[in-house]
């Protein structure tokens, strides 16, 4: 408790001319007659006048006494330090995310949260300096320190919510770089979520988070993946969620897109129950056209979609894409001694024609994929290749020497080979030292690697550290299945898994290529570098993917498949935590974390509210001087009621 008015303590002095009238003032003794001849007889006494009077205190004294005090204090402005909404510096720091896109009974909660930002642009005096910070996918500083509420409010309308979600981590660091030590800085977060906990730490020390929006239901197609399951026909994967707190009856609608032609392959009704969860494999009987699209539609159903009693409040999330492929063959040699185990394994696989020779020829044209098993490699891989144990291994790897029985201890879950594979209960007689740095290991044990992966320069290969012959792999239910995912990692799966919106993504080019072109639906195109392709995509829907490369070289490519992204399920969550709605929550409380705090910069001053008492005492104190009694006056309206109910009786 501070009082923003100290010298307001100096009306304390009033109470001893108070104090001196009450002891000063004339006081007569009050005589009661029987009749006006009586009063010449007390004429003198009522007369007489003592100015000097032992201080006797009455009620109205004590009235104004306790008036004057506490309109001293008012005067004296008692005030609470707290945070404020505006400083010397106001940073507004304004969620972008596909969340933010919720359709709020109208608004949008990036429109709720704009009109929250403008108050406060509003508020700000002359001299005080505003900055705007936008929380899409990357932080971007719109304003910095501008002391011009109309460019603010300018700022704040550029901002478009993205379809990914924020990169809250990098905003709030663009936020902190933006404070001076010089200056009284407030930082402004509008969000509809909790500030995560690896974001927490990196944020301005006493940020203030805005929670905007309600919670609100909505469905959304989670995930979506199409495997190819042999001749051209595919098995589509989905998963359907609920997120609202009521159970939902949706309608999920699956579609094969051939260019401007749309084919219906699937209409299913499924219950949801509150923030339930429905996982559908459907058969897609369909032969598409190379490069097809699968897209997965999801609508409720018996709700008005337009009234207050929604069932979907976010429509980002009502669809999700996958790739398909049309039927192809994919043309494998196998050089080397006779191998059975590798050639009915690959035969196996569907789609893929194998031949046999006994050495690599010069010419691989038409050939997708190589096999050398056994035998002396080429120095450099001209087609993907996978390596069995060579006999002079390639450019990039070095053979060191033989091991004798080794174990195989590791195995990576992450990588695309060992997808449903279990290498467990393999066993090995000779293995080969090898020592490959371009490689990654795909299993290994103590003594080494002995499956790895990667490329070599431009071309991706496989490298079988052992004889087949001289191991029970082929004996193993995981041969086939590693087989197939040899392949399809090598030449390139007929159907690549979708990206996630806001994702590091990266692209696998064919060899030959000078350059790669993106472009996202509705907006320019990106160009990648070939030996790098990552992107960040952060628009829902269909990319075109185009290569740049020599009309020879084209010539010999099919076209690249088109790369789809999904919105990612964490925005899809219209009812997560977050803090109370309107409500300034510090960053500490809401992330759970110790975050630093910054000292009050604000008063809440509570003066008008103490005038308030002061008029209350000097009502009763007119009221004691004029003889206005209410207790009496309650008590003989209550006597007056008895005595009627004691009439009536």
């Amino acid at each position: 408790m501070r009082f923003a008015v100290p010298g307001g303590f100096a009306v304390v002095g009033l109470a001893l001319p108070l104090l001196l009238w009450y002891v000063l003032r004339s006081r007569r003794p009050r005589v009661e007659v029987a009749s006006t001849f009586l009063w010449r007889s007390t004429d003198r006494a009522v007369a007489a006048a003592v100015p000097w009077q032992r201080f006797r205190p009455d009620r109205t004294f004590w009235l104004v006494l306790a008036a004057l005090l506490v309109g001293m204090a008012a005067l004296a402005r008692p005030a609470l330090p707290v945070t404020a909404a505006l400083g010397d510096h106001t940073i507004l720091v304004l969620d972008a995310s596909a969340s933010m896109l919720a359709d709020e009974g109208g608004p949008t909660r990036l429109e709720l949260a704009r009109r929250e930002a403008q108050r406060l642009v509003e508020r700000a005096g002359p001299g005080q300096l505003l900055s705007v910070v936008e929380a899409g996918p990357r932080g971007r500083v719109l304003l910095s320190a501008s002391d011009d509420p109309v460019a603010a409010s300018r700022a704040l309308r550029s901002i478009q919510a993205a379809q990914a979600p924020a990169d809250l981590a990098d905003a709030l660091t663009l936020a902190a770089s933006l404070q001076r030590p010089d200056q009284e800085t407030v930082t402004h977060l509008f969000t509809d979520g909790v500030v995560p906990a690896g974001a927490a730490p990196l944020a301005p020390a006493g940020l203030i988070v805005n929670a905007v929006g309600q919670d609100r239901p909505n469905l959304a197609v989670a995930h979506l993946q199409a495997v190819p399951a042999g001749g051209g026909a595919a098995t589509a994967f989905v998963q359907v969620r609920n997120f609202g707190l009521l159970s939902t009856d949706a309608r999920l609608v699956l579609d094969v897109i051939e260019g401007d032609t749309t084919v219906s392959v699937a209409d299913r009704r499924v219950t949801l129950a509150p923030r339930g969860v429905a996982d559908l494999v459907v058969p897609v009987d369909h032969r598409p056209a190379e490069n097809a699209l699968l897209r997965a539609r999801v609508e409720p159903v018996g709700v008005d979609v337009t009234g207050a009693d929604q069932a979907d409040a976010l429509s980002l999330d009502d669809q999700a894409w996958a790739a398909l492929s049309g039927p192809r063959e994919v043309q494998v040699l196998v050089a080397g001694p006779e191998n059975v185990f590798l050639a009915a394994a690959l035969g196996s696989v569907p789609g893929v024609e194998v031949t046999s020779a006994n050495g690599v020829p010069e010419d691989l044209t038409g050939i997708d994929l190589l096999v050398v098993d056994r035998i002396a490699a080429p120095p450099q891989p001209r087609v993907p290749t996978i390596y069995v144990a060579p006999a002079a291994p390639p450019e990039g790897v070095i053979l060191a020497g033989e091991l004798e029985l080794p174990a195989l201890t590791f195995q990576d879950p992450d990588h695309g080979l060992m997808a449903d594979v279990d290498l467990s209960g393999v066993a090995i007689a000779k293995a080969q030292a090898l020592q490959a740095p371009a490689l990654r290991a795909v299993a290994s044990g103590p003594s080494g690697p002995l499956l790895l992966a990667g490329r070599l320069g431009p071309t991706p290969v496989v490298y079988i550290g052992f004889d087949l012959l001289q191991s029970n792999l082929p004996l193993q239910v995981a041969w086939p299945v590693l087989t197939a995912n040899v392949v399809a990692w090598l030449t390139g799966p007929p159907a690549s898994a979708p990206a996630v919106a806001g994702a590091p993504t990266v692209l696998t080019p064919p060899a030959g290529i000078t350059g790669i072109q993106v472009t996202p639906p509705g907006g320019p195109a990106t160009r990648l570098d070939p030996t790098w392709p990552q992107l960040v995509a952060d628009r829902v829907g269909v990319w075109t993917v185009t290569y740049d490369a020599p009309p020879e070289v084209l010539a010999t490519l099919a076209p690249p498949a088109p790369l789809v992204v999904n919105a990612d399920p964490a925005d899809s969550d219209l009812s997560r935590p977050r803090p109370g709605p309107d409500t300034p929550t510090d960053v500490s409380r809401v992330a759970g974390t110790a975050a630093p705090q910054a000292p009050s910069n604000g008063l809440r001053v509570f003066g008008r509210e103490i005038l308030v008492g002061v008029l209350v005492l000097l009502l009763l104190e007119w009221a004691s001087t004029h003889g206005v009694r209410p207790l009496r006056w309650w008590r003989a309206l209550r006597a007056r009621r008895v005595e009627k109910a004691v009439q009536r009786s």
